[in-house]
């Protein structure tokens, strides 16, 4: 090696750690980023706590790399070396078989745990004296388990579903969603299948459909067939596992609908709640589908609580503790009921016992899918 070339390496070397290091000083750092769409972390002055426990360093090393220059293409160019590379796998997401569909990392829980979880489901279930139902949404690692890669760890084998419909008590009723994908099938694509996106965790229109018809079976409802006669309304929707992902070669998904803002019979109406007062909603917000976060055209996104009434369904009043599966399938069972009462624990703090009383709730149905079921650290709510 020449000392010229030598010299022009370390120059590269110097220009490339100091010359980001200094970027990133001197780029305003960003609250969100559309990319991968989550907040970003941000810096935290050090105290003496804080350097003592070690959590400053901590902080600031996630602060870091979350606001390091240019890291949406950083995200991107190691995505495709590590396909290059032959693995299968970037930032906890799977690269599917086909090419085109992603795979989150799912969450196991121990048996202690996840009956914990369950228990809260039961102990709602006992507190009240009107029908609980119990379902859990299959995870798409485990409905399209053909697409993905030979031996990934971190998937959904259908034992969190099983597990808990046995630990149900006397006062619960379950619901099985296993089969509602093609669920090793012989097709050849998922996109045959449609009950996921490929680039999102969520289930799709087709597959809240196939969801309703089984959850108003599994309730005893007969079950209102509709022609799928799907209307697109977006074709470039990427979704959260995408962004994780940095996959830039897969194409984005559709987003179609099948029941029409205010209904089939034009009666629906739509409150959400954002801050504890009623504002007038809708089931659809075509804005939505402006920005990265498009599931979010479904109800506009997550509230602490949403209530969509429709006087000319046969159904009474259906309260539904859900996570965001829910809003797709939203439209659905507006058509079923009276009223559709939505309430998110993650940002309500009233009691559910007191709520079912105060409005007349006839039945309640805890729906999760089963990732979110594992993770959400507000079940215990259920209880109150």
């Amino acid at each position: 090696m020449s000392k010229k070339y030598s010299i022009f390496i370390t120059a590269l070397f110097c220009t490339f750690v100091f010359g980001f290091g200094l970027a990133h000083f001197i780029i305003p750092d960003r609250d969100f980023s559309e990319q991968e769409n989550t907040f970003l972390a941000q810096f935290k002055p050090p105290t003496w706590d804080t350097v003592r426990s070690g959590q400053f360093m901590e902080d600031f090393e996630k602060y870091f790399n979350q606001q390091f220059p240019l890291r949406d293409q950083w995200v991107r160019l190691k995505a495709r070396s590590e396909r290059a590379l032959g693995k299968q796998e970037n930032n906890k997401v799977y690269f599917g078989k086909d090419g085109q569909s992603l795979f989150a990392h799912f969450t196991e829980l121990s048996d202690e745990e996840l009956a914990t979880r369950v228990g809260f489901v039961n102990k709602l279930g006992d507190n009240l004296d009107v029908p609980v139902y119990f379902s859990l949404v299959p995870d798409k690692s485990w409905a399209w388990a053909m697409f993905l890669p030979e031996n990934a760890p971190n998937i959904d084998d259908g034992s969190t579903i099983e597990k808990a419909q046995a630990l149900c008590g006397d006062n619960v009723n379950f619901i099985s969603l296993k089969h509602l994908g093609i669920t090793c099938g012989n097709t050849q694509s998922p996109d045959e299948d449609g009950s996921f996106y490929r680039t999102d965790h969520h289930w799709t229109t087709e597959g809240a459909y196939r969801g309703y018809m089984a959850l108003m079976a599994g309730m005893g409802r007969d079950i209102q067939i509709y022609e799928w006669s799907p209307a697109l309304v977006s074709d470039q929707f990427y979704g959260t596992t995408y962004s994780s992902s940095g996959a830039g070669w897969v194409k984005p998904d559709s987003i179609y609908t099948m029941i029409p803002e205010g209904g089939t019979k034009g009666h629906i109406t739509v409150d959400r709640y954002p801050e504890g007062e009623p504002i007038p909603g809708g089931l659809y917000y075509p804005e939505k589908l402006e920005v990265k976060d498009k599931y979010a055209y479904f109800l506009g996104g997550n509230q602490p609580l949403c209530i969509i009434k429709n006087p000319n369904a046969q159904g009474g009043k259906l309260l539904v503790v859900r996570d965001s599966y829910s809003d797709s399938l939203a439209p659905f069972l507006a058509e079923e009921f009276q009223e559709v009462h939505l309430f998110d624990l993650r940002y309500n703090n009233k009691s559910l016992k007191q709520y079912v009383a105060d409005n007349g709730i006839g039945q309640v149905l805890v729906l999760y899918s089963a990732n979110n079921f594992n993770t959400d650290k507000n079940l215990f709510k259920l209880g109150l």
